[in-house]
């Protein structure tokens, strides 16, 4: 009898002893969780070159692409004491638009964040530069913080920095600048009037010497047309292009006219080109009478009524 009620407490314990031992491996053992729509990584000391500096700055930003480049973007404030805690971090994120996701954050719950007192950081925050600008110093730096210029325009090849060192004076630095950027160029020659496709331009980092406005992307010039000859790795301005014309010269066209409530349409032909909403000549093919019209389709312009 002995023997048999061993066995069945025995055979009790181990019914007990597994599930428990399930749930201790549960509680403390890491499990797969859902992936995470965003993954944020930050380490102990960040140090950013902007107050306020964009999230993408201090942090590393993973998951949905449209959801990383919001995120990165997202705009804090370097705090007084220079400590960021995950609590001010995920109110700012969702003050600015960003909330109903699964986040992964990977941070210490402290964060000591601190500005870059670099040559160069202090030029980018001066002129707003958000890409790379190297700073020469034509001298000692100074001791202090600098307090002039109020700004500096982007592309200005030298600047003298004023500092403060505390006491009331000011000292004086010259520095020669260097601006670059990824640009769109030319990635072989282009020929005046031509209209741009995938295979003429690319994107490269280029030295900038005044503020003239380039494309960022190679979607920003497909489609349009040089209004001069381009060498290749010439950065493409966007005052060098204009949009393709939809009608050419000499196109066939239909040629509609408004009236009354009515609309006539005659057969024409175009003799200008024009691009969509430009006013071209184009001949009525049945009176021989020229007129203006306005390219508004392929093929196809209108004439303004009065």
């Amino acid at each position: 009898m002995n023997g048999k009620r061993k066995r069945q407490r025995d055979a009790f314990r181990s019914r007990l002893f597994f599930p428990l031992l399930a749930a201790f491996l549960i509680l403390f053992t890491e499990v797969p969780v859902l992936a995470a729509d965003l993954v944020l990584e930050m380490g102990a000391t960040p140090v950013v070159t902007s107050d306020p500096f964009p999230l993408s700055e201090a942090a590393l930003l993973t998951g949905e692409p449209e959801l990383v480049r919001k995120a990165g973007a997202v705009r804090l404030s370097v705090p007084p004491n220079g400590i960021l805690t995950r609590d001010a971090l995920l109110v700012a994120i969702s003050e600015q638009g960003i909330g109903g996701i699964r986040l992964k954050l990977i941070m210490p719950p402290e964060v000591a964040v601190s500005l870059d007192e670099s040559l160069s950081a202090v030029i980018k925050r001066l002129s707003g530069w958000e890409w790379q600008v190297e700073a020469e110093p034509l001298g000692d730096i100074p001791p202090g913080k600098p307090v002039g210029p109020l700004s500096i325009a982007p592309g200005t090849g030298s600047v003298t920095l004023k500092y403060d060192d505390g006491t009331g004076s000011e000292r004086s630095l010259a520095v020669r600048l260097s601006w670059s950027r990824p640009a769109v160029v030319a990635a072989r020659p282009v020929e005046r009037g031509k209209v741009l496709d995938r295979d003429d331009v690319t994107v490269q980092s280029v030295r900038i010497l005044r503020s003239t406005p380039l494309a960022s992307a190679v979607e920003d010039v497909l489609g349009t047309v040089a209004r001069r000859n381009l060498s290749a790795g010439e950065p493409i301005a966007l005052n060098l292009f204009s949009s393709a014309p939809i009608i050419q010269r000499g196109d066939p066209v239909i040629i509609s006219v408004r009236k009354a409530g009515f609309r006539i349409e005659v057969r024409g032909e175009a003799l200008d080109a024009g691009c969509e909403g430009e006013s071209i000549r184009v001949r009525n093919l049945q009176s021989r009478k020229v007129i203006q019209a306005v390219a508004v389709a392929p093929g196809r312009a209108e004439v303004q009524s009065e």
